[in-house]
């Protein structure tokens, strides 16, 4: 890591060490481009042999017109007439900005890792952004005092979202913002675009249909009616819903039909009377109906498996840790913020399923290979993904079904629920090594493991 220190010089300047100089490709380089985030100036270069290897002085008006922070320590990346200021990684975190504030303390996760990470670390909100001036006004990580300096700052190098718009006023300047990003960075923007549940089950139906359940889009009446005849136990869910809300359950039992939502049932005895109450509820294509998958039980909860993905410095996939969720009794979801719990899918697999200690760690692998196949197919689709949450069903004959994948903030704090703090942290360091990466800045130091945290 470099220190970057200023001095007070009018000219276009930069001085480094000798032994960086040397480094150059063209040493009689006289005049070379700077780059930090999307700002771009050109420089004279200057070389001494008393500069420290680990400094590089700018003139003050160039750290100006970077935004250069002193409080980071950078990496420098030499391409050819170019040296490259990194790495800065912009993180999309809320719609508002009253709402980053008040989240604030639960984005030091992300920089747990600083010293492996490096570089420029913001944090910011949709209300931030300022595409006309591409600046941002957002929190800036200090890594000398450790904590959020509120600032304003040039577009970053990288951005990679974790905002959760759907179904909310922001989601039209969401998705403007960042279709913003990708035409000025490309794929150095990750999790996103975002695919409906309906977009998900077309995109891995050629590959998948024997672990997918048999999905229909919602238009009218009908096709409920049709979906219920065939299978006579039904979920209806929002394109883009989160959370397990707004979800319907509705079961055929002779000429009884239950329809339960939320914490609440209603019951009727005729098709119509039914179709009736829901289209009060459901807009034509907004929705899915899905055949009911049989989710195993214990103590009337129902039970599947969150699956948690991210890539690494390599970017490759990684799964830091594999979830059971259990809903509330006699929920007809397994969501945590419905009243759910969590614990180790292999303590569930040992106690729920009785499998030995053997047939656990296949089962585990199974779901693992199974999760980053899907993945793999997604981004065969042209998706640009490093955080990915997959919801796994699990029958009694040990078949595995795919109900969900989560990839607009599939939230690591699931680990923190199961008491499996080091998956948390692994997380996380993974999205901003995988961020590293994409700025460009490899990473060959030791691998980051057990006892950091």
């Amino acid at each position: 890591m470099y220190v970057v220190k200023s001095y007070d010089e009018k000219d276009q300047v930069m001085v480094v060490s000798s032994s960086f100089f040397r480094r150059l490709d063209r040493p009689s380089l006289k005049r070379i481009n700077l780059q930090y985030g999307i700002k771009n100036t050109e420089v004279t270069i200057h070389h001494a042999n008393t500069i420290k290897n680990d400094t590089v002085y700018l003139s003050t008006n160039v750290m100006q017109q970077l935004g250069l922070p002193l409080t980071s320590s950078f990496d420098l990346v030499i391409q050819g007439d170019k040296i490259v200021f990194g790495p800065y990684i912009g993180i999309l975190c809320e719609l508002t900005n009253r709402k980053l504030a008040e989240m604030i303390s639960t984005y030091k996760s992300f920089v747990k890792g600083y010293p492996y990470i490096g570089g420029t670390i913001v944090i910011f909100s949709v209300e931030g952004i300022d595409e006309e001036k591409q600046m941002i006004d957002g929190f800036l990580y200090n890594s000398e005092s450790k904590s959020w300096d509120q600032k304003t700052f040039p577009f970053p190098g990288v951005v990679m979202s974790i905002a959760e718009p759907s179904l909310t006023s922001s989601s039209d300047a969401f998705h403007q913002h960042m279709r913003n990003f990708q035409s000025l960075l490309g794929k150095k923007v990750f999790n996103y675009p975002h695919f409906s549940k309906w977009e998900m089950h077309q995109m891995l139906l050629p590959e998948w249909k024997a672990y997918l359940p048999e999905t229909a889009i919602y238009q009218n009446n009908t096709d409920l009616y049709d979906m219920l005849a065939k299978h006579g136990n039904i979920y209806i869910k929002p394109l883009h819903g989160r959370l397990g809300k707004r979800i319907f359950n509705v079961v055929k039992s002779g000429t009884e039909l239950t329809v339960k939502y939320e914490e609440k049932r209603a019951v009727f005895s005729h098709m119509k009377e039914m179709g009736h109450f829901l289209e009060q509820h459901l807009i034509s294509n907004a929705f899915i109906i899905q055949e009911t998958i049989p989710l195993k039980k214990s103590h009337q909860s129902v039970i599947d498996f969150r699956v948690m993905a991210s890539k690494n410095y390599k970017g490759q996939w990684e799964v830091p840790g594999i979830y059971a969720r259990y809903g509330a009794t006699g929920h007809i979801v397994s969501n945590i913020t419905a009243g759910g719990h969590t614990e180790l899918a292999r303590k569930t697999l040992k106690e729920v399923w009785k499998l030995s200690d053997l047939e656990v760690h296949r089962m585990e692998r199974a779901m693992e290979r199974m999760v980053i196949n899907v993945i793999q197919s997604l981004e065969k689709q042209g998706y640009q993904l490093g955080n990915i949450g997959v919801d796994l069903g699990l029958d009694e004959n040990g078949h595995l079904t795919i109900i969900e994948v989560n990839h607009q903030n599939p939230d690591p704090y699931i680990a923190l629920m199961a008491k499996d703090r080091l998956a948390f942290y692994q997380c996380r360091f993974n999205n901003m090594m995988y961020a590293r990466k994409l700025s460009g800045f490899q990473y060959k130091g030791k691998r980051f493991g057990e006892g950091t945290y």
